[in-house]
């Protein structure tokens, strides 16, 4: 899916110059670093909207993008794979080996004038997960396929969450969020019945009701 539904006036400028080329590059959060890369050769620095300044090593024709960055009508989540071929067995490995399973990929878009300067910052063309990595290895020389989701697929999916206790202190220890909740499953409530006595409140501890009620008895 893409970032949004206009580019800046920078980039419109950009696109009405008499000759210009487009560069794409990719922000891959792995669990051991980020990973950046570009579409043409050698080192280039670009602005990322949130990130700022940052340099992406280039891969030339030996990476590639195979699907087409679009919004679905119907809200439909979109899939994108990213290639890159004749690499060394390490990086294969490190690829096997790193965690990447729906940590952030990010796709920007710049444009260029013929000496292969950026006329502006690259836009985010597609902002999403790494999904699944297909990897292949002939003769020592390592091709990988990266197929990347759009944010649109966590509505496919269930929760991981139990929406119990346990599972909120794991994730907030100390929050008291999730104290009550088992109670609530059988809990039945009389609203305005003054002797009615409620399980989350200290009998201790003195009660007034909407009406001035009294202590509770029960």
């Amino acid at each position: 899916m893409t970032s949004k539904r206009s580019i800046t006036a920078a980039n419109e400028t950009a696109l009405l110059a008499k000759v210009v080329k487009t560069v794409f590059f990719a922000r891959m959060d792995f669990a051991a670093g980020v990973e950046r890369f570009h579409t043409e050769i050698g080192p280039k620095t670009a602005t990322h909207p949130i990130h700022g300044s940052e340099v992406y090593a280039g891969i030339g024709d030996f990476g590639g993008i195979d699907g087409t960055v679009m919004e679905s009508v119907s809200g439909a989540p979109q899939a994108i794979k990213l290639s890159l071929s004749g690499i060394k067995a390490a990086f294969v490995t490190t690829a096997l080996t790193d965690n990447y399973h729906r940590r952030d990929i990010e796709i920007m878009l710049g444009l260029e004038n013929e000496a292969g300067a950026l006329l502006a910052d690259p836009e985010i063309l597609f902002s999403g997960f790494m999904d699944k990595m297909d990897v292949a290895l002939n003769q020592n020389v390592g091709q990988i396929t990266l197929t990347c989701e759009s944010r649109g697929t966590n509505l496919l999916r269930a929760s991981d969450h139990r929406f119990t206790d346990e599972d909120k202190q794991a994730e907030v220890p100390g929050d008291l969020l999730g104290e009550y909740i088992y109670r609530m499953i059988d809990l039945q409530l009389f609203w305005g019945d003054k002797t009615f006595f409620s399980p989350f409140f200290d009998r201790t501890i003195p009660f007034v009701g909407p009406r001035g009620f009294g202590t509770p008895t029960g």
